[in-house]
């Protein structure tokens, strides 16, 4: 973690200290008594459900060094910044804060595989100098700015990630970041239900590249409809990728989980072209960065993605494929496509669920799933959840309805051996992942 000054704090947030100025330095941002380390700053956040100022008190029985309150909040123990609004200080802090960075900042977003492409292009870097990334899903108004308040100021590189579910809110979360490499991956309809479009959602994406300087780059797909809107909205300079066109960075899939790029032959590490879609972006920055392409070979290999993404598991000879993290419908088609074509001579049933946030598409979002599914030649689906219900296909293959995933996981039972795998997708407010708990205790 970084280390600040008290004073360089205070001047952030252009407020100064109340019962004294910490004495020792500031070792770290937290809004979390229950994640707190001595020695850090509190950030008394306000939520719907939540007023962080009730635990002012545990914070510095926890070892805080001061606290960010509310100007109004009266407290005379310990030292405190008031400030008119607390979420809006700790940005200013993040935005005094990333003055000071001398590395090159990378902000990505899009509808599908920010994450992937976050951890691809992390991994790789890292293979040129330290690296700092988007912890989880920190990638809003909150989280982002205490990712940047946790970036050592010695990192070479910082990977953020800018993720939204309104529109207005990249727009801000750029400015703050000021990148100079943006990077958008595939736009789909992915928290549609706050959109009228999905241009409107393209549109949005392209808040990150209208805050990338005339000085920076940013990388665009070459196929997606949405590259003339993406090339209108910056002043930078233009890296395309492509699969299907020329680009400054072409990729071909020439089998066995192999890309060629430009001519480079890059091993990937997992299944599925949605993969290789996304690797073609982190190996076009690493390239950029004046990586060789035995390094970004290197860092491709050693990728790993965060739990509950295409996460392995075998019970009792069974192999599930957890990636139920989240869902929309360019990513349920990409992973359950993948699944579909993967090797092997046992059964291939999937389990899905309901993607959340359509809005008024929902219906017809789900029943085109159902649709695709059953042209996928799968041994069987099981669709879970008042949802999952929509996705139902009364057609050549067999599929179940449940509400519940402990029903799920009886059907598993009694229908799959050694040998055989299983799919579980959905978005993550369906805890599919509780198919796993319930098919152990079977």
């Amino acid at each position: 973690m970084p280390i600040f000054r008290a004073g360089e704090i205070s001047q952030w947030v252009s407020k100064f200290w109340k019962n004294g100025v910490p004495e020792e330095p500031v070792t770290g941002i937290s809004h979390d008594t229950r994640t707190l380390e001595p020695g850090n700053l509190y950030v008394a956040l306000r939520g719907e459900n939540f007023d962080g100022h009730d635990y002012v008190r545990q914070a510095f029985e926890k070892g805080a060094i001061g606290a960010l309150v509310d100007e109004r909040f009266e407290w005379m123990e310990s030292p405190i910044l008031g400030v008119p609004d607390t979420l809006k200080g700790l940005q200013e802090m993040a935005s005094g804060y990333r003055k000071k960075w001398k590395g090159t900042v990378v902000g990505i977003t899009g509808s599908v595989g920010k994450t992937t492409v976050k951890e691809m292009c992390a991994t790789v870097l890292s293979m040129q100098g330290e690296t700092h990334r988007t912890a989880g899903n920190y990638n809003n108004h909150i989280g982002l700015p205490l990712t940047m308040l946790s970036m050592p100021v010695t990192a070479q590189h910082g990977i953020f990630e800018l993720g939204m579910n309104h529109a207005g809110e990249i727009g801000p979360l750029a400015q703050l970041l000021q990148p100079k490499i943006g990077i958008i991956t595939d736009i789909g309809n992915a928290h549609r239900e706050h959109f009228h479009s999905l241009e409107e959602i393209a549109r949005e994406k392209a808040r990150l590249v209208e805050q990338v300087a005339s000085s920076g780059k940013v990388f665009i797909d070459r196929d997606s409809e949405w590259y003339p809107l993406m090339r209108r909205q910056t002043l930078a300079s233009i890296v395309t990728v492509s699969f299907g066109r020329v680009g400054d960075y072409a990729g071909r899939n020439v089998g066995d989980g192999i890309m060629e790029v430009n001519g480079i032959r890059y091993a990937m590490p997992l299944p599925g072209e949605h993969i290789m879609r996304n690797a073609l972006r982190a190996i076009a920055l690493g390239l950029e960065q004046g990586m060789e392409p035995s390094e970004v070979a290197e860092g491709l290999r050693k990728f790993k993605l965060p739990p509950m993404r295409w996460e392995p598991s075998t019970i009792n000879g069974v192999e599930f494929i957890n990636d139920a993290y989240n869902a929309n419908p360019l990513s349920m088609r990409a992973n359950l496509r993948t699944f579909a074509q993967l090797p092997g001579s046992g059964k291939k049933w999937a389990v899905v669920g309901g993607m959340c946030e359509l809005g008024d598409i929902a219906a017809e979002e789900h029943a085109d799933l159902g649709r695709y599914i059953d042209g996928l030649g799968l041994d069987g689906v099981i669709a879970v959840g008042e949802l999952g219900e929509l996705i139902v296909c009364h057609g050549s293959q067999p599929f179940f309805q449940t509400l519940e995933p402990a029903e799920a996981a009886e059907i598993l039972k009694n229908h799959l051996n050694s040998g055989d795998r299983v799919l579980l997708k959905a978005s993550r407010g369906e805890q599919l992942e509780r198919v796993l708990e319930f098919f152990k205790e079977k």
